[in-house]
């Protein structure tokens, strides 16, 4: 290439250049594109509504992109900018769905699940805690759903081997007196866990985690009963948010509860309940009723736990009162309306500390410190009845786990009782046609009491081939009887297959006397024990996961029973024989639905002495059946029903009356060749009820109304006699009762 050639290329590309530059200058500036915004972070909490409870582990998906809340519930989440929403969602809660607009702009963002449709696949299946023959478990789950007002302590109303009577709240096991059996909160012995009304037991339901019910055949560690053992199981979960429930059941009680836990290893809870009753009543009974009756009752719970990893400490306080005012015509009054009053009051308080540490080396040991306090009182005209007590004692067990499902225990119950009782009542003539106890004469006694009571037992849990035995044994030596008392006990259980299960029991068991029933003026100081044998063979069938069935039999004879009549009010002189079997079907528990059927079939005897004819037991009831169940129609409503047939009580027939000139009024004349030979016709009542669910972010509202005592026909619960014995008629005591009952969570 020429140098004129290379020149003329070099002027051109600056021309070119120059112009470019030109026209540059000559344009209007163009902005750079702005940079992208920042995206919004947000922090997401997931939470149950109605209850404000944590939900862990929620699924948050955006897109294909699968994220999960952590332990405390958070999440925290990116939003991008373009429209969408994310969808938070949880096993057994519906899915929610929330739009990117409603993120945008906030730092943290509440997302509450409401509850999913009731499920009818998942199963709650209870486990055994040690191999008792004749022991039901019944979780809060279920009886918060069918048992009487959903209280834990009311489902032993519904299950086989119980008595059943209207307005009865005591329970009557296989033929048992109601004193025969015994009632724990967890290791804590309490007099009595119903209150008279209201299907309320004296502690919270929030508490309490399942209700063991043991009809017979109970072990070692269980004694002073010849009836059956009912234990209410406490929770010892720290919970992990503040809850406050109030209810309000009209017209019935009024109640609060609050429970909070203090750190992660510690918490407290609190309850308050008082009846209404007594304040509502006089208002609206007129005033120129013939009957009067005013029932009261209320009770105070207190709680503290707290635990680590080998120990934990539960300190209860559990208070109860119940009482009734009666006003009623009476023959012997000496009032100007001719009318008597009753009051009864029954109150108790205990205190409890419960340590279980675990010592390592498959063993553990539970000790129970606790201090009782009782008063009963009774006031009939001039009659009357006080007696208080103070209890202190300290069971004390060690299990020792020796191999899967093996257990060796051992345990002792120290105890110390100091009281005082007061009485003025009739003497007792059982021999008298003519007796009336208003026109018999008066023993009036007064005295202090003290006596100490020992007791220690071991059992073992052995196991040949795949029978599993379990040989057990209580000696107790009690303040009263001079003897020292030993209680053999034997339980076994024999796996026919993967299905079928053998179980038996048998066993001593023994009652110490009451201070009023060895006293000289009421009693006999020679009375001692009260022993029963009892014998027990039943067949457990897990049919499916949901349906499972036992039958039982069983016979169990008592003798040395304290029995009224004689030279003194007390003797123990009698005998009770009841034999029988029962059958018991049950669906297990699904969010869904669930129940069961169960129906006893028994007869009980009894006799005054060795010498006399056996006759039918004031509490022999031949027929009880008891089927209830509970429908869970969706998240929020729930039906449920319980359907009771049971033969009535017997009583002696009346075959005429005389007339006491001195008494001015007819006196009864009774069969006492052929006593308790009469019944009323068989009984039979239907419950309805439903529950409503109404949810708030962080509470809910639960409304329970139905009806009780429906019947088909005419219900008949018992019988009474006109002025001069000559007319009976079959009367019902209960009407159909409807109810509603509000309460809150928060």
């Amino acid at each position: 290439m020429s140098m004129i050639s290379l020149k003329k290329i070099q002027r051109l590309t600056l021309l070119c250049c120059c112009a470019a530059a030109s026209q540059a200058l000559s344009q209007p500036e163009v902005p750079p594109p702005p940079a992208a915004a920042p995206a919004t972070k947000v922090l997401l909490k997931v939470m149950a509504k109605g209850s404000g409870r944590i939900l862990k582990r929620a699924e948050v998906r955006i897109g294909h992109e699968i994220l999960s809340t952590g332990p405390d519930g958070t999440l925290e989440l990116v939003v991008p900018e373009r429209d969408g929403s994310i969808q938070v969602l949880r096993q057994g809660y519906e899915a929610v769905f929330v739009d990117f607009k409603e993120l945008r702009g906030k730092s943290d963002y509440n997302v509450y699940l409401p509850p999913g449709k009731p499920d009818d696949s998942e199963v709650v299946i209870t486990g055994q805690r040690r191999p008792e023959t004749s022991r039901k478990t019944v979780t809060v789950q279920e009886t918060s759903r069918i048992a009487p007002g959903g209280d834990p302590a009311q489902i032993t109303q519904l299950l086989p081997g119980v008595q059943s009577n209207p307005g009865r709240t005591e329970v009557v096991i296989r033929g048992s007196g109601p004193n025969d059996s015994r009632y724990f909160v967890d290791d804590i012995m309490v007099p009595s866990i119903f209150h008279q009304v209201a299907n309320l037991s004296v502690v919270p339901a929030q508490q309490l985690t399942d209700v063991d019910f043991n009809s017979g055949g109970f072990g070692a560690q269980y004694g002073d009963a010849t009836g059956g053992i009912i234990v209410l199981r406490s929770s010892d979960k720290v919970p992990e948010v503040p809850r406050t429930d109030f209810v309000v059941n009209v017209p019935f009680y009024l109640g609060i509860y609050h429970e909070r836990p203090l750190d992660e290893k510690s918490a407290i809870a609190v309850s308050v309940r008082k009846s209404t009753l007594e304040y509502i009543l006089p208002s609206v009974i007129p005033d120129d009723s013939d009957v009067t009756v005013v029932p009261l009752f209320g009770d105070a719970y207190a709680r503290y736990l707290t635990k680590n990893e080998t120990t934990s400490y539960k300190l209860t306080m559990i208070a109860s009162e119940d009482g009734l005012t009666l006003s009623a015509p009476f023959d012997g009054s000496s009032d100007e309306d001719g009318k008597v009053d009753l009051s009864l009051k029954n109150r108790f308080a205990v205190i409890g500390l419960e340590r279980d540490h675990n010592l390592g080396e498959g063993w553990r040991y539970r000790m129970t410190p606790q201090y009782s306090y009782s008063r009963f009182q009774v006031g009939f005209g001039d009659d009357k009845i006080f007696i208080t007590s103070n209890v202190l004692q300290m069971p004390t067990e060690f299990t020792k786990r020796l191999d899967k499902g093996r257990n060796l225990y051992l345990g002792i119950l120290p105890q110390y009782n100091v009281g005082k009782f007061d009485i003025m009542a009739p003497a007792f003539a059982g021999d008298d046609p003519y007796y009336d106890p208003e026109d018999a004469p008066r023993i009036a006694t007064s005295a202090d009491f003290s006596f100490s009571n020992f007791a220690a037992w071991s059992s073992i849990d052995l196991q040949a081939g795949s029978l599993i035995y379990t040989p057990g044994v209580r000696l107790f030596k009690a303040g009263f009887v001079d003897e020292v008392g030993v209680d053999p006990r034997l339980a076994l259980r024999y796996p026919l297959d993967e299905s079928n299960t053998l179980k038996a029991a048998t066993g001593l068991y023994s009652i110490a006397p009451e201070p009023q029933e060895t006293n000289e003026a009421f009693g006999d100081p020679d009375i001692g024990y009260e022993k029963s044998n009892h014998y027990v063979l039943g067949l457990e069938t897990r049919w499916t996961d949901r349906w499972v069935s036992e039958f039982q039999a069983f016979y169990k004879k008592t003798y040395r029973l304290v029995v009224s009549g004689g030279p003194e009010n007390y003797q123990d002189t009698g005998s009770r024989r009841t034999y029988g079997f029962e059958t018991f079907i049950r669906r297990n528990l699904t969010e869904q639905f669930f129940g069961w059927l169960a129906y006893t079939w028994s007869v009980s005897e009894e006799k005054k002495a060795d010498q006399d004819e056996w006759f039918t037991s004031a509490y022999d009831q031949t027929h009880i059946l008891n089927l209830a169940g509970s429908y869970k129609i969706n998240a929020y409503w729930d039906l449920g029903t319980r359907v009771k047939y049971n033969t009535q009580s017997p009583y002696t027939p009346v075959t005429g009356a005389v007339y006491n000139g001195n008494l001015d009024k007819y006196q009864p004349l009774y069969d006492e060749s052929n006593p308790n030979s009469a019944r009323a016709p068989a009984s039979h009542s239907i419950a309805l009820f439903a529950t409503y669910d109404s949810l708030y972010d962080t509470f809910k509202l639960k409304y329970q109304f139905g009806v009780d005592y429906l019947a088909v026909g005419r219900r008949v619960d018992s019988v009474q006699y006109n002025y001069d014995y000559s007319e009976k008629d079959e009367v019902s005591a209960l009407p159909p009762i409807p109810y509603i009952q509000i309460s809150g969570e928060f």
